[in-house]
């Protein structure tokens, strides 16, 4: 038996077992271990508290709460402008149109800042 039909055969097993596996199992969550799946799920479990400036913001921007929450629940984490080092950890998360700041502190998740993506990012907002 040639090479050629050896892989093509064992290639045909591997996809058969990887479709069995799939089948028996409809309700795993496949990507529950990526880090920004995690990072989402470790937001979503704590108490979200949003600051005064970010409600500014997101007034300011014309984000209603229902559009910054979908950012927590589907965005992807941005780790260049995320800070990971040190006890806190601020975390960016962001889809197309919109970017939320998160602050990660003991039991509670800090909603710092929500912008729109590639608007001019000063406002009025203060501290």
């Amino acid at each position: 038996m040639k090479f050629s039909q050896r892989l093509f055969r064992f290639l045909i097993g591997v996809t058969i077992g990887c479709l069995l596996v799939y089948v028996m199992f409809p309700n795993y969550d496949w990507l529950g271990w990526l880090p920004g799946k995690q990072i989402r799920g470790n937001i979503l479990s704590r108490h979200q508290t949003i600051s005064t400036k970010a409600k500014c913001e997101a007034n300011f921007f014309a984000i209603t709460e229902s559009e910054w929450k979908s950012v927590l629940n589907d965005g992807s984490v941005n780790f260049e402008k995320s800070q990971t080092k040190g006890e806190d950890k601020t975390y960016y998360l962001e889809n197309d149109l919109i970017g939320v700041e998160v602050l990660l502190k003991d039991s509670t998740a800090y909603i710092q800042h929500i912008q729109r993506i590639g608007v001019n990012t000063q406002t009025p907002c203060k501290d």
